[in-house]
Formats: C-alpha cells, structure tokens, sequence
C-alpha cells in the first residue's frame, strides 16, 4: 500500500476473513505504539491480535462491511490506547478498506 503512505491517516485491508492485507505507515505507527510488529501482522486476523474487540461495536461494523459490502462508519474508544476514533470503512473485493481518524481531542474539548 505505498500509495496510501502519503494519506496521514491510518489506512488498513482486510480480507474477506477480516485478515490483515496491508496498510499505510500511518496505521503500521499505530501498531507499533500498541507492541505489534505491523511486518508480522499480515494474514493474521483482527481478532486474533485484537481479541479484546470481539463482542464490540467494532466487531459488529467489520462483519458488515466485509459480509454485506456496505459502507460503515462509527467511532470508538480503544483503552489500551487511550484513544477515541472514527472510523470509516469501505467494501472492497474481498474485504474492506479502513480508514481511522483519531478524534480523542475533539472528544475531550466536547466533554469538558
């Protein structure tokens, strides 16, 4: 995805089984603050290094992108960042496209 390297926000796909295809620096950052090895995350699914997002609203909006191939959006609070984001996510032939925005600023100066 060199590409999307130049798109400061993280950008990831996912295949059909909602495994890791690749991402862009931004997104690989991300990972690398959270103790992944974004060079080791490709074909592994996102519940297998995320376990704790099953049963989330995350889980619920991959599951349809992938399996209806319908645009999503939302946002969530990831605690073991500390960080809010909107996320948007895209069908893609197999999988999705997903593209984070970390809103935890925005979220804060709303919340006080």
């Amino acid at each position: 995805m060199a590409i999307l390297d130049g798109v400061d926000d993280p950008v990831v796909k996912l295949d059909g089984q909602a495994h890791f295809a690749a991402m862009n620096q931004a997104a690989a950052t991300i990972y690398q603050r959270l103790g992944l090895d974004p060079q080791n995350m490709k074909g592994k699914s996102v519940w297998e290094l995320f376990p704790d997002l099953k049963g989330t609203i995350v889980e619920r909006e991959l599951r349809q992108v992938i399996q209806d191939h319908v645009q999503i959006s939302f946002e969530f609070y990831y605690p073991k960042d500390q960080r809010w984001y909107e996320t948007k996510g895209y069908p893609s032939s197999p999988g999705a496209i997903l593209v984070f925005r970390d809103i935890t600023g925005r979220k804060i100066a709303h919340n006080s």
